[in-house]
């Protein structure tokens, strides 16, 4: 493997770290901003909405085509870091707050979506490995926040949010001093004409299939990561053996995280039966877990953990093919368009299942499982109809 995509995919962790850097804190910040848990899905949301908002001005203005994506991701690092720096300044209103947990989400479009095209253009032969490396760290940085507080579980809440923006600007001086690879493609029509790309993509049936099965996996993904904490809550409320803000960050890490060896394991295989089995796979078990857990769970807290480990290894492993299988299929200057219009329309979706869920927790418990099925069955269908399963699973996507 190319020694540059090491240092990308580590890169993208400590820059991700800054997604859940609040969420990692929240039992604090619900008492600061005296808030419901349906509060955690607000703060989360402004993340995805940011994210979303950046998505769209990357593909729009097909920014992430036209100029070099590691300047890009650099920039972005810089920009969420002392955004999300500020976040510890005493006696912030809440609505500041929000707006600087958007702009975190605005550079994070620069940071993930182009940080996988900065990858694919040191070894774009080896794309679903790289991506599933990629997102494997993507995981590990959202997981970071619950390790750091877990850690530092006597420290106020602040150094987390410290620790996380050092670390995004560690990411930044690591991607500037890397640059791009020797497979660079940039637009060279310098128009923006957004909707003239647009239409070649959406004419694309293999693209389009693949987007909408990313969709699928989308409703479920964030939602379920948002609602980790509250999950483990109702859990650890049957043990006293644990402490429950220790036991939850410290699970939250584990639970989350593990989808990190997901996206590796995923990547391995992939090398054998290709990108579309790995898909189905993920999708069918992610989807079966979410169908059965309101039935069996919250009974034994060792075997809640057990299926929440499943689940978190399962719920992302499939991302990075998606990821993958759009980037081979589209053209080649629009590689960034594509996986930036993709992600927006899927963080999008995202934002409707972490409100829901998180408002419903408190009514429904478990419950709020079956409202990520959806998500998985019709990413399901909307995937096989153009890629199959087992009659293309040596396909060398």
């Amino acid at each position: 493997m190319h020694r540059a995509v090491i240092f990308i995919v580590f890169a993208e962790m400590l820059g991700t770290s800054l997604w859940f850097s609040t969420n990692g804190v929240i039992t604090q910040i619900k008492e600061i901003w005296r808030l419901s848990d349906s509060g955690i899905g607000i703060i989360t949301n402004s993340v995805q909405l940011g994210f979303i908002f950046g998505t769209l001005l990357f593909a729009i203005t097909g920014l992430a085509d036209r100029y070099k994506p590691s300047i890009i991701v650099s920039l972005c690092c810089l920009t969420g870091a002392f955004a999300n720096l500020l976040i510890v300044i005493d006696n912030i209103p809440f609505l500041i707050a929000l707006l600087l947990r958007f702009i975190v989400g605005m550079s994070l479009a620069g940071i993930y979506p182009v940080g996988m095209k900065l990858i694919i253009t040191w070894d774009p032969k080896r794309a679903a490995n790289s991506l599933s490396l990629l997102v494997g760290m993507l995981v590990m940085g959202s997981a970071l926040p619950y390790l750091i507080r877990a850690v530092g579980i006597t420290f106020d809440w602040q150094y987390t949010i410290a620790v996380a923006s050092i670390l995004c600007l560690f990411s930044s001086a690591i991607i500037f001093m890397l640059g791009d690879g020797p497979h660079l493609t940039l637009k060279k029509n310098q128009n923006y004409n957004f909707i003239s790309d647009f239409v070649r993509l959406f004419k694309n049936k293999k693209y389009v299939s693949s987007a909408l099965g990313y969709f699928g996996h989308m409703w479920e993904l964030y939602a379920f990561w948002t609602c980790v904490p509250l999950l483990l809550t109702l859990s650890l409320l049957k043990t006293s053996s644990i402490s429950l803000e220790y036991g939850v960050s410290l699970l939250s890490f584990f639970v989350i995280g593990i989808g990190c060896l997901g996206c590796i394991v995923g990547g391995i295989v992939s090398k054998k039966y290709g990108s579309p089995f790995v898909v189905f796979f993920s999708l069918f078990l992610s989807g079966l877990i979410c169908l059965i857990y309101p039935l069996i769970g919250n009974n034994y807290f060792y075997f809640d953990i057990f299926i929440f480990l499943l689940w978190g290894f399962f719920v992302i492993s499939d991302s990075p093919h998606f990821s993958a299988i759009s980037a081979s299929v589209c053209p080649k200057d629009l590689v960034g368009t594509a996986l930036t219009l993709q992600n927006c329309v899927g963080f999008s979706i995202s934002m409707i299942t972490i409100y829901v869920s998180t408002f419903l927790y408190e009514s429904i418990g478990n419950y709020i499982a079956w409202i990520l099925l959806p998500g998985p069955v019709l990413g399901l269908v909307f995937f096989i109809k153009e890629f199959g399963i087992l009659e293309k699973k040596k396909s060398s996507i």
